[in-house]
C-alpha cells in the first residue's frame, strides 16, 4: 500500500473517503500491480484524449466492448487513476445480475463496478461522479474473432439517464481488445446450461487450467477518448427517448469510425 500511496497520491487524495456504491480503495490498490503490468508491459496501451474530461462534475464515458472479463473497463480505471493532471475515479456501470457468486459480485463493486440501473446512474450523476458504460452489452462477450473491431448495436436505454440529466457524453474507442482476446466461437448450449451470458472458446479457454486459461495475446492497444458530443435537451418523455435512440446510433458510428481510422493507420505502418 505504501508504493501505491506514493505513485497515486492525487488519486488517493480525491478518493480516500469515497464509499460510493461499495467502492474500497484498498481492494483497488491490491489489484493495481496486475493492472499496471497489463497496461504498461503486456498490452502497452496508448491512451489519448484524457485531458478532455472535466476535472470536476458528472460526465459519461461510452466505450466499445466490455467482454466476459471486462479488460477494457479495467484499463480505463487504471488510466484514470494514474492521470496526475486529472486523477478521477470512474464508476463502471455493468450488468452484474448473471454473476451468482456473491464474493465476485462484491469484489467487482469494491474495485469500481456498479450494478446497472437508471436509479444508480442518476445517483452517481447527482453526486458529480464520472460514469462509464459499454452499451454493446452482454451479447458482445460472444463476439467471434471474425467480427473484431466491429461495434455491435448499442442499447439506447443505457443512455436515457444521461440524456435526462443533460450530462456531457464522451465516446471512447478501444482498438486491440478484440485481437488480444481472440474468441473462436460461443458455445451457446453450454452457456445456457451454466446460466452464463456467453461461453466464448479461445486458444486458452477452456483448454488450459485456471488461471492460465484467462491468458491473453500481447497485442498493442490504442484507446482514444474523443471530444464530448452534443445533443438537444428535452423535458418531454417521448422526445427524451427519441434523443437517446438517435444519440446511441450516433455514438456507435463515432466509435466505429475511430476504430476504422486506427485500423487504417496500423495497416499503413506495416506496408
Amino acid at each position: 500500500m505504501t508504493g501505491f500511496a506514493t505513485r497515486y497520491r492525487p488519486f488517493i487524495k480525491r478518493n480516500r473517503l469515497a464509499a460510493q456504491c461499495g467502492f474500497d480503495l484498498k481492494k483497488l490498490a491490491a489489484l493495481e500491480p496486475l493492472l499496471r503490468v497489463l497496461y504498461e508491459n503486456w498490452w502497452r496501451v496508448q491512451f489519448t484524449g484524457l485531458q478532455r474530461l472535466p476535472a470536476r462534475g458528472s460526465a459519461l464515458i461510452v466505450g466499445n466492448y466490455s467482454g466476459l472479463i471486462p479488460w477494457t473497463a479495467l484499463m480505463l480505471i487504471y488510466a484514470l487513476m494514474g492521470n496526475d493532471q486529472n486523477a478521477r475515479r470512474v464508476n463502471v456501470m455493468a450488468d452484474l445480475d448473471w454473476i451468482a457468486d456473491e464474493r465476485m459480485h462484491s469484489y467487482l463493486r469494491q474495485i469500481g463496478f456498479v450494478p446497472w440501473s437508471s436509479a444508480n446512474m442518476k445517483k452517481l450523476f447527482a453526486a458529480g461522479e464520472l460514469v462509464a458504460i459499454f452499451p454493446e452489452g452482454l451479447p458482445a462477450t460472444a463476439k467471434p474473432f471474425a467480427e473484431r473491431n466491429r461495434v455491435r448495436e448499442f442499447d439506447w436505454t443505457k443512455f436515457l439517464p444521461a440524456i435526462e440529466e443533460a450530462v456531457e457524453i464522451f465516446p471512447l474507442a478501444t482498438y486491440g481488445c478484440d485481437q488480444s482476446v481472440p474468441n473462436f466461437f460461443n458455445f451457446d448450449k453450454l452457456s445456457k446450461f451454466l446460466s452464463m451470458p456467453a461461453f466464448p472458446v479461445s486458444p486458452f479457454f477452456p483448454w488450459l487450467p485456471f488461471p492460465i486459461n484467462l491468458a491473453t495475446v500481447p497485442v498493442k492497444w490504442s484507446m482514444v477518448l474523443k471530444k464530448s458530443t452534443e445533443y438537444e435537451p428535452h423535458s418531454n418523455r417521448d422526445d427524451l427517448e427519441d434523443t437517446a435512440k438517435r444519440h446511441a446510433r450516433f455514438l456507435e458510428g463515432e466509435i466505429q469510425a475511430e476504430l476504422n481510422r486506427i485500423h487504417r493507420t496500423k495497416v499503413k505502418s506495416y506496408i
